[in-house]
């Protein structure tokens, strides 16, 4: 039976069952995040190991690193997803396996991602209020795409359906899983700066990445399966499929 499967969850309470899953299957994660995260790590050294480079930065392409970044972590997520849903579930959480799944999906998450940052970088002239909306209205899109094999469009309204009545929900729970993370992370950037050696502070963001980012991932596959409870009965689904010993509990379809 799934863990948070009886009733929907409150935001700490579904941040709380994200590090419970995170440190029952914390090297599967971390090998999830690793491999998204290194060819990202690559590109990193190379620009910072030429000073020249990072002299003629201008705007432009600072926004460009901006989405850059901000792809990274959709394909960390997407396969962090697929592992979450198997931990949630009662399945083996099986790397190969999610990455097989996930693979053929990332294309179209690189492209909701790339919808998702104009939504919200277009929100943020909008008083902030804008970009939280966007946040909360396109919550689901990654998993949606990933772990029901929807279209690009079908993810966007869907998540739109899920997010009707939980949007200051989710705004909750997704905020507080980034203040824990980003807290944390501005603390080793902090600490990084005092060894004043760029390569050895894209080294040290990459390794805290690796091995924090995943309650992030997972707080949104959560979130996800919370909705789901309150919209369409999951929780009821999953029973029936568990008392019927099918399939139902392991791969609960979209409606």
């Amino acid at each position: 039976m799934p863990p948070l499967a009886l009733r929907p969850r409150s935001a700490s309470e579904l941040v709380d069952a994200a590090f419970q899953i995170m440190r029952a299957h914390y090297p599967q994660f971390v090998m999830c995040s690793a491999i998204a995260y290194l060819p990202w790590l690559i590109v990193q050294l190379l620009l910072v190991s030429d000073p020249a480079q990072l002299a003629r930065i201008t705007p432009e392409v600072s926004v460009a690193f901006g989405l850059g970044i901000w792809l990274v972590f959709a394909l960390m997520s997407a396969v962090l997803v697929v592992c979450a849903s198997q931990a949630y579930l009662g399945d083996p959480v099986d790397v190969g396996a999610a990455v097989r799944k996930a693979l053929p999906r990332m294309p179209l998450v690189l492209l909701g991602a790339v919808v998702r940052y104009i939504g919200m970088f277009l929100g943020l002239f909008a008083f902030f209020i804008g970009a939280l909306y966007i946040m909360a209205r396109w919550f689901a899109v990654t998993p949606v795409l990933v772990l029901e094999g929807q279209g690009l469009g079908r993810a966007l309204s869907r998540s739109s359906e899920l997010s009707k009545g939980r949007k200051r929900h989710i705004i909750n729970t997704v905020g507080l899983a980034a203040l824990i993370y980003w807290v944390l992370a501005a603390g080793v950037q902090v600490a990084a700066m005092f060894m004043g050696n760029l390569i050895v502070q894209a080294i040290v963001t990459a390794a805290f990445t690796i091995l924090v980012y995943p309650v992030v991932a997972i707080t949104e596959a959560l979130l996800y399966f919370d909705t789901r409870i309150k919209h369409e009965g999951l929780d009821i689904e999953l029973m029936a499929g568990a008392l019927e010993g099918g399939d139902a509990a392991r791969e609960p379809a979209a409606p």
